[in-house]
């Protein structure tokens, strides 16, 4: 999409841009196209890029990071550090060969992008350049002497480094906190888990991302005047730098607030928004000096977690007068911005598109303040939209959509038993598309690699394990349900289910192996059982019953999938490829409203998300007969 989806090679802030790949491919195994789907984008404008988003961002830095390996090399060619340089590029080679899970975090460290930044800037100036820390980084990588913190939610886990320590962390622009005693590491983790179990418990979707992103934890020095601080740096990819707080809500505001300028900064690098730097500047409501447009972009979208954050916390009613006062004042004040963005001339297409959907997502009304929800109100709203003791039904969910719930998703699903009952199964799909081969990595994990590396990443995937491999692209619930005790799972290796309950051996055994949603699959199980579809906080291109449908219309393309399996020792693991039909949801969302339109869904809301539910062999007859038409009879 022109203005969205862009292929450009990211450079470094010494001008240095991307050339060929070298041929034998590990030296750059990060370098690849990165296409920006215009749904993905609008997600990241809105600050709902979840972890998909930052997938496809860690892939750009890594890009990125590769490149100014290379840039580093150049610019030492003839002088005194070459050989120092080319320890740095080849221990980064090697480490591609040997050890890809090692490489990825020594690309990925915090403060590499800022080194190499420092280094070919002194460089590119005939000044002298210390590579010895670059050095040890990338040829003799070790653990960091830094304090390892982990919290815990409802099953959601957040693990930091606590950097009280190292070079280039100056880069946060304030006084860094010196190294920890033992009782204030103790209380930075204490004060960690309180911020996490908000995060998770009103704030899911931040939670989300924040898990899938950050890394690293920098301790500041509050402010003389006892004010609390934080800081993201542009060149410091998955670190937060913060002074600690006595509430723990300021500190999970910080992680969101910070969170958005190091996403934003990672978008940058892949699609510009604004052009050159100008001599303009522009007023930002919460400073009093005025902003060139490109640092206004910077913390008028940062402050769309701001309001973000205390729009939820209205919501829930634990934030008072406080969340009341500073919900209206940063929404105004980021509303304003993002007017005064649009004003200015100076963004690109992308960046228009961008700040609009900032605006609409900064004027979302808030849900009325009232106190969370507990288990007790989503069995009430289950039981309601129709939801029955001994019912077998599958559940896609969106459970942002359904505003702060006490104990979070485990509550979710503690309800849903609730109303089955013994006798009931609650099923989820637990699709794992991201085990394929990396040629189709593009469709599936939202990022490419080189052709030259394909080999490399075949050899490198871990087989399927319907114990332990997560699920991908679906959401929270059904992690949920995977990892509840006695929850039994299918064993397709890409389009497995999860299933809790009376029924959960009989959906879940003798998933086909070559038959992703097929009469050999669960779906079919789930039909003869009499089953239900719950869309809760989700659309009908989220209803998986209805590929069952496409099974059953002769003459569907069909094509080759491939993925990872698990193999007698002593190989382990083995690629396996089969036929099967060509999956496409794109009707979907028409022909589910084509049959709500017959009066055959229940609609209803659990808490404030828009709920449908259906019986599952009806709609996928319907949607048998639906697809067989063609379009220019369904409209």
């Amino acid at each position: 999409m022109s203005g969205v989806t862009r292929d450009r090679p990211t450079q470094d802030s010494a001008g240095h841009g991307g050339g060929r790949a070298p041929q034998d491919g590990s030296a750059s195994p990060g370098l690849g196209r990165h296409v920006i789907e215009p749904a993905v984008f609008a997600a990241l404008a809105r600050a709902r890029g979840g972890a998909a988003g930052v997938r496809l961002l860690r892939a750009g830095q890594l890009s990125k990071r590769m490149l100014m390996v290379r840039a580093l090399l150049r610019s030492a060619d003839g002088r005194a550090e070459a050989g120092a340089a080319e320890a740095v590029y080849r221990g980064l080679v090697e480490l591609s060969r040997s050890d890809r899970a090692l490489w990825r975090r020594v690309m990925l460290h915090p403060y590499l992008d800022e080194g190499l930044a420092r280094a070919i800037t002194a460089l590119d100036l005939g000044e002298p350049a210390d590579l010895r820390r670059l050095e040890r980084l990338t040829s003799h990588p070790g653990p960091e002497p830094w304090h390892r913190l982990r919290a815990e939610c409802d099953g959601q886990f957040l693990e930091l480094r606590l950097a009280d320590r190292g070079p280039f962390r100056d880069v946060h622009g304030h006084a860094l906190a010196p190294p920890l005693t033992a009782g204030q590491t103790r209380r930075w983790e204490e004060t960690l888990r309180a911020a996490w179990e908000i995060l998770v418990r009103r704030h899911p979707w931040h939670a989300e991302a924040l898990a899938s992103c950050l890394t690293t934890l920098v301790p500041l020095l509050p402010d003389p005047d006892g004010t609390v601080v934080s800081s993201a740096a542009r060149r410091a990819f998955g670190a937060v730098a913060a002074s600690l707080p006595e509430d723990p809500a300021l500190l999970a505001l910080a992680l969101v607030h910070e969170f958005l300028h190091v996403q934003l900064g990672a978008l940058l690098d892949l699609l510009p928004l604004h052009g050159p730097r100008t001599d303009a500047r522009y007023h930002a409501p919460w400073r009093p000096d005025p902003r060139p447009a490109g640092a206004l972009l910077q913390g008028t979208y940062a402050h769309l977690g701001v309001t973000d954050f205390w729009r939820a916390e209205l919501a829930a009613g634990t934030g008072g007068a406080r969340a009341r006062r500073e919900y209206h004042t940063w929404r105004g004040h980021t509303d304003a911005a993002a007017g005064t963005l649009l004003e200015s001339g100076e963004l690109l297409p992308a960046g228009e598109r961008f700040v609009r959907e900032l605006r609409t997502a900064v004027r979302r009304e808030p849900v009325l303040p009232g106190r969370l929800r507990g288990r007790a109100d989503l069995v009430a709203d289950l039981r309601r939209l129709g939801l029955r003791d001994g019912d077998t039904v599958l559940v896609h969910a969106a459970l942002h959509a359904v505003g702060p719930v006490s104990g979070g998703v485990r509550t979710v699903v503690d309800a849903l038993l609730e109303v089955l009952g013994p006798a009931g199964t609650l099923v989820t799909y637990t699709q794992t598309p991201d085990n394929s081969d990396p040629s189709r990595w593009h469709l599936t994990r939202g990022y490419t690699v080189p052709e030259e590396n394909w080999d490399q990443e075949r050899a490198r995937m871990p087989a399927f394990d319907p114990h332990t491999t997560r699920s991908f692209g679906v959401g929270v619930l059904p992690e949920a349900v995977r990892l509840r005790p006695g929850a039994l799972r299918s064993a397709h290796p890409q389009s497995s289910f999860a299933a809790l309950g009376a029924q959960a051996a009989y959906v879940t055994s003798d998933h086909a192996l070559d038959c992703h949603l097929g009469e050999d699959s669960p779906l079919a199980r789930l039909e003869k059982l009499g089953a239900r579809v719950l869309l809760l906080g989700v659309g009908y291109a989220a209803c998986t019953a209805f590929h069952l449908a496409e099974y059953r219309i002769p003459g569907r393309p069909r094509r080759t999938y491939s993925c990872v399996v698990a193999a007698p020792p002593p190989h382990g693991r083995r690629w396996h490829e089969y036929r099967d039909v060509a999956l496409d949801s794109g009707p979907f969302a028409e022909l589910g409203a084509a049959y709500e339109g017959t009066g055959a869904v229940r609609r209803g809301r659990i808490g404030s998300a828009d709920c449908r539910l259906l019986d599952l062999g009806a709609a996928v007859d319907h949607a048998v007969r639906w697809l067989t038409r063609g379009p220019e009879v369904r409209t």
